[in-house]
């Protein structure tokens, strides 16, 4: 991994199983809605995805979406293509950063734009441009959907969870980035026009089926996302000693968990429309 790359987290196999995984997990936590229930499904033609990586979301929303004699467009977008799948069906795939403008073609194609967990990979100050330039591919009437997992999660009194707060807050502030994600999303859009903003917070412990789940998926952040910022922002000398910090903390965490005191997931959602008959 380079210290310096923008991007926190790894790109081969191991993360790409991993995400998927997770996918899975944040679909549950937030009630099986992998479109907010509020938005007019029946009028989305065109479906855009941020940060896309293995594309599963869209490949779920292909499925979620699929109605006969009804046409629609799925497109993905990744700072990365190191991600994408070998055969993406429907899906259309390509390399684009948030930050910058879309290509003319894309403006006001789509009913629907998707962004999740941009949290690490986001600085503070290239929120207002991403979402500027989300607004500018979204159709007038269009959706705008962003789900990140940010500091609502780590307001815990489990010691491994603020430990990962103090790590997480520390690492994001010294690479410029914003652990407070969604409350960020949800101010800049309406700075940007979206209106009929909402933020939303669905927690994994209403449902207990899901405690395995949060579980491993917590210990596989402590093994991946943990090291990386403790190395990264020098709170530790050394990749090696950021992985023994890992671990140390896994199995804390383990330990905690075997005497019930699991700690919940919270998925922040934020849903806003772009106003009628704006066009760009």
């Amino acid at each position: 991994m380079a210290i310096h790359d923008k991007y926190v987290l790894g790109r081969d196999k191991v993360e790409s199983k991993r995400l998927d995984s997770q996918h899975r997990l944040l679909v549950k936590v937030s009630g099986n809605t992998l479109i907010h229930p509020t938005l007019p499904t029946e009028q989305i033609r065109s479906v855009a995805d941020i940060a896309t990586g293995t594309g599963i979301w869209l490949e779920d929303v292909t499925q979620f979406l699929e109605r006969p004699h009804i046409e629609r467009y799925y497109q993905g977008f990744d700072i990365s293509s190191e991600q994408f799948p070998s055969n993406p069906g429907p899906i259309q795939l390509s390399v684009h950063d948030v930050t910058t403008p879309f290509p003319k073609e894309h403006w006001n194609r789509y009913d629907l734009v998707h962004v999740r967990l941009l949290v690490a990979a986001l600085e503070e100050s290239d929120y207002r441009a991403a979402i500027t330039n989300i607004y500018n591919i979204l159709k007038p009437g269009g959706y705008l959907q962003w789900e990140e997992i940010d500091e609502e999660t780590y307001l815990s009194a489990n010691p491994v969870i603020q430990e990962l707060r103090r790590c997480f807050d520390y690492g994001f502030r010294a690479e410029g980035k914003c652990f407070q994600a969604s409350a960020k999303v949800y101010k800049e859009s309406q700075i940007v026009g979206f209106v009929d903003v909402e933020r939303l917070a669905y927690e994994s412990h209403q449902n207990p089926d899901l405690r395995l789940g949060t579980d491993k998926r917590l210990a596989a952040i402590i093994r991946t996302l943990y090291p990386r910022l403790l190395w990264r922002s020098g709170q530790v000398i050394g990749e090696e000693a950021a992985m023994q910090r890992a671990e140390a903390l896994v199995e804390e965490h383990f330990a905690l968990c075997e005497k019930g005191q699991s700690p919940s997931l919270t998925l922040m959602r934020v849903v806003g429309r772009k106003p009628d008959g704006v066009d760009l």
